[in-house]
Parts: structure tokens; C-alpha cells; sequence
């Protein structure tokens, strides 16, 4: 109970403005995985009360993240719905069964060099996905995204308390629904309407084929999102000087992931970002994620009709925002060192991710190829 107690109004300030920080990614997000914003916010407020309580990582945020949407809308884009909350249960008894067998441990076995390759990867597809948001539009969306980015990395230079990308939300769709311009809105997309949590699974007609895509997305799903919180876990070990046990860590992602995907929902990592703001904020206990969740949902229920106004191209903004947190700055200094065995690999896993769309495959054969090389040499 140590784990809940102190700070009970530090705490909880800090969850309700992780909660507001949150909002422009889980819409997004869900969008990028081919679902509803509904969904997206939903699950955000669901995996946040059960890591809550199951974590062992205090002050983590896990939420549906980039690296689980890219995956995510390589299923939705080719099945029904419901397979991918099938490969969901499968990807959260996938992280179960890892940290049974303490199998967890093997993501410390991923070469560095591929590590940086598929967070460059990651980076780059997220960016590339929102560039068709922002160019190719009416002048009136190019004055948006301006005014976004200007928002957007202004605001830090004024206050690092508010999220800049959350200042920039809010301005730009009250405008937006004062001048109503022709731009296009997150409700011509999907409508945002809170509707309760369905049993998903019996809603599919399973066919072969079916077995194999749960499958198969399943295990992407699971690697890339064992990967995220792995990185994640051990930024916020450092952070906070406290370690994690990062099999309680798999287990507990196991299992909201897992429950939303039999509620129909969208699986989650942890996320770095936010996680680093909820630090920052203050935050000492579990109760500051359990507000984050708790928050989320009274967002979804309430604010419905708002988040159905903002603009694409400023959602769009924020994600390329993301994006460009997301390269690897360890890059760099490969660059400086000269250390070309390394930048090969980085390359190579970055190629193989961009080319076959595929995060999992990448870091398996950038991991596999980096050993054979070292066995080689010896």
C-alpha cells in the first residue's frame, strides 16, 4: 500500500494533466490503427487503471502507442475488426507467457545498433503516416499546421507545466469552430460517441485464414510492445534511481492488453514521453496513473462532441511532433565514432522495417544478422 500512500494532491494533479497530455495521442493513434477515437481513448483510460494497479513500474504510462498502431493497421487494413482484437488477447497472453518463463530477459539480448534502427523506423513511419494530413490540401490546412508548429515549440520557451501540444489543440479548434474553415475534422473520420465495452471475440466468424493473421499479428504485436516498455521501463529506472522488475512489468501489460482485447479495444506500451511529464509533474504514487485512467474515461463520456471538432492537420502536427522525438539520438554519436560495423546494422534493420513495413521482422533478422556477424569474427 506504500506504493498509493503521500502527495495525495500532487498526485492526483499530476494524473489529471497527464490525462489532458494524452488526448491528442490516443485519438491519433486510433486513427493510425484504423479504429475509432472512441476506442483509442477508451483503452487509454483502461490500460491506465489496470497498470495502475498490476505495474510494478510506478509513474510508467502505458497507452496505445505508435509502434502498436503501426501494427495494428496492418490488420484492420486487411480484416475484420475483430481480428484485431483477437491478435490483441493473443498479444497480451504472449506478454503473460513471457514473463512465466522469464523470457523477457532475451529483449536485453537485442543488439543496440537494431534497437536504434527500429526506433529510427518507428520514427520515420509515424511521420510518413501523417504527411498525407498535412500536404496535398487546401491553403486554409496549411495555415493550420503553421500555426500548430508555431504553438508547438513555442509554448515550451513560456512553461513546460501545460503540454504545447495540448495549447495548441485547444486554440486551433476553438477557432476552428468559430471561423469554421474548410478543414477536415476528427468527426468526418469516425464520430465520437461513448458506447459501453462488448465481449468482441464471438463477434467473429473464424476462418482459417483468420488463425494465422491472430497469429502472426499477435507476435508483432507482442515483440514490438515488449520492446517499447522494455526501453521505457529502463529510462524511467534511471530516471527515478529505483529499478523495475521487468517481468511483474510484462505481466501486468499481459494482462491489459489482454482485457482489451476482449473488449474490443486497442493494445498499449508503455510510452516515453509521457511517462518522463508525469515525473515531471510531480507524481509519486500509483494514484497519479489511476486519475490518468479514471480522467480519460470522464473525457470520453463528456467531451465527445469537442474532440470530434478538432482538425486532422493539428492532430497531424502533433504527431510529427512525436515522430521526431522518437529518432534515436544515440544516432549521432554512432556518426561521430565512426563505428560503421554499427551504423550497417542500424541501417540494415532500419531498411528491412521501412521496406516491409514489418517492426517485429526487422528486429528479429537485424538481431539475428548482428550474432551470425560476431560468430563469424570470432
Amino acid at each position: 500500500m506504500k506504493s498509493w500512500k503521500g502527495q495525495y494532491e500532487a498526485n492526483s494533479l499530476a494524473g489529471v494533466l497527464v490525462a489532458l497530455a494524452m488526448v491528442p495521442g490516443a485519438i491519433a493513434f486510433a486513427l493510425i490503427a484504423g479504429v475509432s477515437p472512441m476506442i483509442g481513448m477508451m483503452s487509454t483510460g483502461l490500460m491506465m487503471v489496470i497498470m495502475s494497479i498490476f505495474g510494478h513500474r510506478r509513474l510508467m504510462v502505458s497507452a496505445p502507442s505508435s509502434g502498436v498502431s503501426l501494427v495494428a493497421i496492418m490488420v484492420t487494413t486487411r480484416d475484420d475488426i475483430y481480428v484485431l482484437a483477437w491478435a490483441t488477447l493473443v498479444m497480451g497472453i504472449i506478454q503473460i507467457s513471457l514473463s512465466f518463463l522469464k523470457l523477457n530477459k532475451v529483449i536485453a539480448y537485442i543488439p543496440q545498433p537494431i534497437v536504434i534502427g527500429f526506433m529510427n523506423a518507428l520514427g520515420f513511419l509515424l511521420l510518413t503516416s501523417q504527411l498525407p494530413h498535412i500536404f496535398g490540401k487546401n491553403l486554409q490546412t496549411y495555415l493550420f499546421a503553421v500555426m500548430s508548429f508555431m504553438i508547438i515549440y513555442t509554448v515550451p520557451k513560456w512553461t513546460r507545466k501545460v503540454p504545447a501540444t495540448l495549447v495548441s489543440i485547444v486554440i486551433l479548434t476553438a477557432i476552428s469552430m468559430l471561423l469554421k474553415p474548410n478543414i477536415v475534422r476528427v468527426e468526418d473520420l469516425a464520430k465520437i460517441k461513448f458506447i459501453l465495452p462488448e465481449f468482441a471475440p464471438f463477434h467473429l466468424s473464424i476462418i482459417p485464414q483468420h488463425f494465422l493473421d491472430i497469429l502472426l499479428f499477435g507476435v508483432m504485436l507482442a515483440v514490438v510492445a515488449t520492446i517499447q516498455t522494455s526501453l521505457t521501463a529502463q529510462m524511467m529506472d534511471d530516471l527515478t534511481g529505483n529499478p523495475s522488475d521487468k517481468r511483474k512489468e510484462s505481466m501486468a501489460q499481459g494482462i491489459a492488453n489482454a482485457t482489451l482485447g476482449l473488449l474490443g479495444g486497442l493494445g498499449g506500451s508503455a510510452l516515453v514521453g509521457q511517462s518522463k511529464f508525469n515525473y515531471k509533474m510531480g507524481a509519486t504514487s500509483r494514484l497519479s496513473t489511476l486519475v490518468t485512467g479514471v480522467a480519460m474515461f470522464l473525457f470520453l463520456v463528456f467531451l465527445g462532441d469537442i474532440v470530434g471538432q478538432i482538425p486532422m492537420v493539428v492532430l497531424a502536427t502533433v504527431l510529427v511532433t512525436i515522430s521526431f522525438g522518437t529518432f534515436d539520438r544515440q544516432t549521432k554519436q554512432l556518426i561521430k565514432r565512426k563505428r560503421y560495423k554499427d551504423l550497417s546494422l542500424m541501417a540494415f534493420t532500419w531498411i528491412l522495417i521501412i521496406w516491409t513495413k514489418n517492426l517485429a521482422l526487422g528486429v528479429l533478422i537485424g538481431t539475428l544478422l548482428f550474432y551470425i556477424i560476431r560468430y563469424i569474427r570470432k
